[in-house]
């Protein structure tokens, strides 16, 4: 059962008030055909799927009492140059979000979506989210997903894919606030040679927990999934990993590989990984792996001994794991706000 290991009893949401902030933001020349608009009620058959993200309470709240989110459609072979940003700063006149996403990429477009969740750390505010998605074929959507609000909030955010041949979902995620959250992200693989990268990292510190679920779902020949994830849990945080790969019947020559890898720097946290692989097709090809260690004492001391103290060459080391992930993404201030934090998180506390 989901959250059993991190302990989130007796949940209760709280009143959801409208979120008052603008929060679309659209840089450079933006095509007319293109269809963003605030998310409505007359896209809801979209989102009457079996999925329960993070749990059915969550989703099943997400789809009915959304107070913000976007409906992007982009026309045939249509490809933005721009990302679109969507900025979700919680505040003390904005509580609570709760954001309702669909993105319907139709054959042969692109498009780059950033989605930053951030607020004050003294405000406790919560964040529940759903975000679905529609990849046709030969269309490319890449979403990059941070979620750094402060120790005195909630987030639970679930996401869903759906893509077709050729067709390409990639997701970046950066998990570094939050007292408690939950993230949990599933793809379907369902046409011939579709693929999907998830790219992740995580920072634990404090009291912190989370719950993270990754999945691939292969349906269709020749499909392509990686989920590659990066941890550093510290202090007495707790986190529970789930990393899935499930092949179908006629998902024949398809390859997944997933990895965790995270680093332990205090031995008052606790790590759980349960990395699983499913098939019921033979010609497929699956590879899963999870390790946990602490950081190696040579390159400690070979750090401290070229004139840092020991938080800043923890720091140095953390950032070198991370950063084949963050160099990920394409925009340069993203790097730079998200090294920031982990500093934060690393030295200032």
């Amino acid at each position: 059962m989901l959250w059993k290991r991190i302990g989130l009893k007796d949940f209760e949401f709280p009143k959801v008030h409208d979120y008052k902030k603008d929060y679309i933001k659209i840089e450079g020349k933006f095509p007319k055909e293109v269809k963003i608009n605030r998310i409505s009620e007359s896209e809801n058959k979209y989102f009457d799927i079996e999925f329960s993200g993070v749990g059915d309470k969550f989703t099943s709240f997400a789809k009915k009492y959304y107070n913000a989110g976007i409906q992007l459609r982009l026309p045939r072979n249509t490809k933005i140059v721009e990302p679109v940003k969507l900025e979700f700063h919680m505040d003390e006149n904005n509580p609570t979000l709760v954001d309702k996403n669909l993105i319907i990429a139709e054959e042969g477009s692109e498009v780059n979506i950033i989605m930053d969740y951030y607020s004050n750390e003294k405000i406790e505010t919560l964040h529940n989210g759903l975000t679905v998605i529609y990849a046709k074929e030969n269309a490319t959507v890449n979403i990059i997903k941070i979620q750094r609000l402060g120790d005195s909030s909630q987030s639970f955010d679930s996401n869903i894919a759906y893509v077709e041949g050729n067709g390409k979902v990639n997701w970046i995620s950066v998990e570094l606030g939050s007292y408690i959250s939950g993230s949990n992200y599933r793809t379907y693989l369902d046409g011939e040679a579709s693929g999907s990268n998830l790219s992740s990292i995580y920072l634990g510190d404090g009291i912190r927990k989370m719950d993270l679920e990754y999945t691939m779902i292969h349906k269709g020949p020749r499909s392509i999934s990686n989920i590659e994830t990066k941890g550093v849990l510290k202090d007495n945080s707790k986190k529970v990993f789930r990393g899935n790969l499930d092949f179908k019947r006629g998902s024949r020559h398809s390859k997944g590989v997933e990895e965790e890898y995270v680093i332990l720097l205090d031995p008052t946290v606790k790590s759980d990984s349960i990395p699983a692989l499913l098939c019921d097709e033979d010609d497929v090809e699956g590879e899963h792996a999870a390790s946990a260690g602490q950081i190696d004492e040579n390159k400690l001391f070979y750090l401290m001994s070229r004139g840092l103290d020991e938080r800043e060459s923890k720091k140095l080391v953390v950032e070198a794991s991370f950063r084949p992930i963050i160099d990920r993404i394409p925009y340069k201030y993203l790097q730079e706000i998200i090294f920031d934090e982990i500093e934060r998180r690393l030295i200032d506390a």
